[in-house]
């Protein structure tokens, strides 16, 4: 009797095994690879939200500031105050009452910059408020 050899030989079957694991390897590279590129940008995506809500929160200390010397009654003009705390303001502008200009530094490529109005009672509010990049 003649033996018949099977049909899907012993070669082709290690050949397919070899394949699917080298495959699963180059797929296991690639995922990896990803995932740390992924992680890398959502660290830089988190610092960077970071620093802006530390440069906001600074900015919004910087108002309170600014409420208190325009609240102050004192007999120094209220011109020469702001510039005593180191605000600059604004000259040709629109509105009725004092603008006044500051800007609060993100990180080295962006800037949070705001102008404040002050009207005759000693009222603030903001009137602009942007991020702005520093090359701009």
């Amino acid at each position: 009797m003649k033996r018949r050899r099977p049909v899907v030989s012993l070669g082709i079957v290690s050949l397919i095994t070899v394949f699917t694991i080298l495959l699963f390897a180059v797929f296991s590279v690639l995922s990896l690879s990803g995932s740390r590129s992924d992680s890398m940008l959502s660290d830089r995506a988190a610092h960077a939200v970071s620093d802006y809500y530390a440069a906001e929160a600074q900015a919004e200390q910087r108002l309170q500031e600014l409420s208190a010397i325009a609240a102050s009654d004192a007999e120094t003009p209220l011109r020469e105050r702001l510039e005593a705390a180191g605000f600059e303001i604004a000259v040709d502008t629109s509105y009725s009452g004092t603008v006044v200009i500051y800007d609060t530094t993100i990180d080295d490529r962006r800037v949070l910059h705001a102008e404040v109005g002050i009207r005759e009672q000693g009222e603030v509010e903001r009137l602009y408020r942007q991020t702005i990049l520093s090359g701009q």
